[in-house]
């Protein structure tokens, strides 16, 4: 027993001294020396180091520096290399601190760890000034923390403690991220992201969230002073966002887009605020399909095909297949729009449309209604209201020019079959003045309503320069037949208006009184041919026309309704002072009184010119 007492303490003591000669020599300018004969034969692969230094104040630590690491086809190398080792696990390190490490990625082969013994594990991975190099992005100047890793059998290893990382600058598919900064904490089903935040195009992100595979969800984004200056950076950034992963869904529960501010080539938005709810975004499932979506925004102006609306304001929701704007406004065309209400691909509700003091055009809507879906089936207002607008339609053809309208609709309800039909509600609409292919009219007027699907036109009012034209009537839409009726009263109308608005072929010029009953059905044109009745008294003033001199006057109107074309015309006196006509089941007659009367018999429903004798 005195002698195996011996031999243990002499074991010890010659332990002691050599460990004290290893410390002593690792504090000289052998210690790279003795690190390269006494290490370096025992790690896998071939690793250098330029520099060992050590010092017995702190016994645990050691700094490599310039190692350089080769394996496999691997090649690591750094700055300088910090470890500190555990005092009672010796598979356990306390903390390893890296400088200097650059990643090269490029060639897709997944950089392991598997030379390093399954059990290691480090309570705080440093790193700093690492550069990652990969074949479509690469990240300079970036320093990261990573707590509780262990390498077990994953070929990197695995954390299970708080993750940090800062990145001074990342390009990344074409764009230049800095200052990215990342906090997160891993779960059982991916990662939960504590803070995520960079700066791009002058613009800061913030987000906050988790990711699991095939999901990445975020409860809060924020972008503030976002700025695209050119169509090339939003084509770019489209590129980028297109190689999002088609196996990815991105969902964010609360967006805020602060200060945004774009100019390409088909918009241009300047100061937009924005604040989203609950969007999601599928791969192969357009942007604008949000099943639940709640959406709020203002700007200083947008301006989109070829149109600027000023100081917008929006409230939008979608639920399902619906879309509900609780509020829209906007300036535009020197006028004020507000639009509230609920539409789905058959139904638009609309609950209020205001539009006051704009100056409106075929050209000015025709890109607008160009976007717009397709029209639903049925489209209901309930409260309308059109004040001090003005229409163009500057052709040279038919010309018009509408100031001053004013229009006010109250549970309006339309369906589209075939055309546009009114079924319910009340409309009122005026104006103050009107030209309508070159036909002066001073304060048109216009009342009627609807009441499942019967129409009444209370009051149709144009004012001419010298006269008046009042008609009113009724419209059954209902019925398969469609049974209508229209009384006429008109002193001095213009006898142009026939030709200038309807493009009927009768050339007289003058004015005429008129006063006529007419009914019939609507149901289509046959039934329109069969179904007329009526009479109607006209007198006529100063009338002219304009025909063939070598006809008489009986041919002469009988060419008015065929195909045929005179020659030769000029302006003559229209030697009949009233035309009397009745109307029977489509037959229609009449006679033109005068010096010389004409009798008129024309049966529509054959669809022949009419005979006039």
């Amino acid at each position: 027993m005195r002698i195996l007492a011996k031999l243990f303490a002499s074991f010890v003591i010659l332990s002691v001294t050599a460990l004290l000669v290893i410390v002593v020599i690792l504090h000289t300018r052998h210690s790279t020396q003795l690190f390269h004969t006494l290490v370096t034969p025992l790690v896998p692969g071939e690793l250098t180091v330029k520099q060992i230094h050590y010092h017995w104040r702190h016994p645990l630590t050691l700094s490599l520096t310039q190692p350089d690491y080769q394996r496999d086809g691997q090649h690591w190398q750094a700055d300088t290399i910090q470890i500190q080792f555990s005092s009672n696990q010796i598979s356990h390190l306390q903390w390893a601190r890296i400088d200097g490490l650059t990643l090269n990625l490029t060639d897709h082969a997944v950089p392991h760890l598997n030379m390093l013994p399954k059990t290691l594990s480090i309570g705080r991975v440093l790193f700093n000034n690492l550069t990652i190099k990969g074949s479509n992005w690469q990240a300079s100047q970036v320093s990261a923390q990573l707590d509780d890793w262990r390498k077990g059998q994953s070929p990197v290893g695995e954390v299970s403690g708080r993750v940090q990382w800062q990145i001074k600058q990342v390009n990344w598919q074409g764009l230049r991220l800095s200052q990215l900064l990342l906090d997160a904490m891993p779960t059982p089903s991916g990662w939960q992201l504590n803070g995520v935040s960079f700066q791009w195009q002058r613009a800061a992100f913030s987000a906050q969230g988790t990711w699991q595979p095939g999901t990445l969800a975020l409860t809060q984004l924020t972008v503030s002073d976002m700025i695209i200056d050119s169509e090339q950076t939003h084509q770019r950034l489209i590129k980028t966002l297109s190689r999002w992963p088609d196996t990815t869904t991105l969902t964010i529960e609360r967006a805020d887009i602060r200060q945004l501010s774009a100019d390409t080539n088909t918009l241009s938005i300047n100061n937009l605020t924005l604040s989203a709810e609950q969007l999601r975004f599928s791969p192969h499932t357009p942007w604008w399909q949000q099943p639940q979506l709640r959406a709020s925004f203002n700007a200083d102006y947008v301006r989109w095909q070829e149109q600027t609306w000023e100081q917008p304001l929006g409230d939008i929701e979608r639920h399902g297949e619906t879309w509900v704007i609780n509020q829209l406004t906007s300036q535009w065309q020197e006028g004020f729009i507000a639009l509230s209400g609920q539409f789905s691909d058959s139904d638009w509700q609309i609950d209020r449309l205001q539009a006051n003091g704009l100056t409106l055009s075929q050209p000015i809507l025709a890109p607008l209604i160009q976007t717009l879906p397709n029209w639903p089936d049925r489209l209901s207002i309930t409260d309308l209201s059109l004040k001090h607008n003005e229409w163009l339609a500057l052709s040279t053809q038919f010309p018009v020019k509408i100031s001053g309208i004013d229009v006010d609709g109250r549970t309006l309800r339309l369906h589209h079959r075939k055309q546009w039909q009114l079924t319910n509600g009340v409309l009122t609409a005026s104006a103050n003045h009107a030209s309508i292919n070159h036909q002066w009219l001073a304060e048109p007027y216009l009342r009627l309503d609807a009441n499942d699907g019967k129409i009444t036109l209370h009051q149709l009012l144009l004012g001419f320069p010298d006269g008046q034209l009042a008609a009113s009537g009724q419209w059954n839409i209902n019925t398969p037949s469609q049974p209508w009726a229209l009384q006429v009263d008109g002193l001095q109308i213009p006898l142009s208006i026939y030709q200038d608005w309807f493009n009927w072929p009768l050339p007289l010029s003058g004015f005429h009184d008129i006063e006529g009953e007419w009914s019939g059905l609507a149901a289509d044109k046959e039934s329109f041919s069969v179904g007329l009745n009526g009479k109607m008294e006209i007198v006529l003033f100063d009338a002219q026309a304009n025909v063939d001199p070598d006809k008489d006057w009986s041919e002469r109107i009988a060419i008015w309704f065929s195909d045929k074309r005179s020659g030769t015309r000029q302006e003559q006196a229209f030697p009949f002072e009233s035309l009397s006509i009745e109307a029977d089941r489509g037959l229609i007659t009449g006679e033109l009184q005068g010096d010389t009367p004409r009798l008129i018999n024309w049966p529509i429903f054959q669809h022949t010119a009419p005979r006039i004798r």
